[in-house]
This record gives C-alpha cells, structure tokens and sequence, in this order.
C-alpha cells in the first residue's frame, strides 16, 4: 500500500472518530477528547493494517477476505480454534481482544508507521511514540 492510501485509510478512521466523539472537523477542540480520539484512531489503524497483512497473506486462499471483520473472523477460529459461528457471533471489538497478543506485538510497515506518526503529532512526543513504538 502507497502513502497515500494509508492516509485515506487514517482519515477515514479519524471522521468515524470525531463523529463517535463529536469532534468538529477544525476549529479549536478540547485538547483532551482530540487527544483520545488520535489515539483511538491510532488503535483503529493498527487493526486496519493488521487486517491489510492477513489480507494480503490470505490472498491465494479459495474464500477471499473482503472486509476487516472477514480477517479478525479467520484470525480469531486460528488463534483459538473457535468455529465460525462462534467468532461470526462477536463483535469486532471482542474480536480484536480476543487477538490483542498478536496486534500488540504486530509490525506495521515502515509507511504506516511514518503515516501514524505524522497524524499524531498533536500528541505530546512521550505518548506517541509509546503508542507506535511497539509497532515498529
């Protein structure tokens, strides 16, 4: 994936942040609610990239994987040897818990990672970079 479709990737994962939060678009916010939403479209984009990197792994495989929720799916009946039914009745939320060992040690690609940290730079230096660090 190009830089440019990581940043379509963040900023659409940013709108559905703000509008969760209902954060204007611009204009002065309250530093402490953009400071949670950046970091819960950080936690967003991480998926997302997880989920690109299964795609692509996943690419020759008979079913494709449409969509973010097909990869946390098949990732999860891997991990923990759940049916389908089981993973297909969770939420993505619950999904993704369920494989927080794998997203907390996965490697985002030297793009994205140069792309988290452009769009975190509202955040003080110390917590962005413990945010992505791990995901170097």
């Amino acid at each position: 994936m190009d830089k440019a479709a990581y940043h379509k990737r963040w900023d659409q994962l940013e709108q559905m942040q703000r509008e969760y939060s209902n954060l204007p678009e611009s204009g002065v916010e309250n530093i402490v609610a953009l400071h949670k939403m950046l970091i819960n479209t950080f936690r967003e984009f991480v998926i997302a990239c997880y989920c690109d990197h299964w795609r692509d792994a996943y690419r020759g495989a008979a079913l494709p994987l449409d969509s973010d929720r097909d990869v946390l799916i098949v990732r999860a009946i891997k991990a923990h040897h759940w049916t389908p039914g089981i993973a297909s009745s969770l939420s993505n939320y619950d999904l993704s818990l369920s494989l927080i060992d794998e997203l907390a040690t996965f490697k985002m690609t030297e793009m994205a990672v140069h792309v988290s940290y452009m769009n975190l730079q509202a955040l003080p230096k110390g917590e962005y970079q413990s945010l992505i660090q791990p995901h170097e």
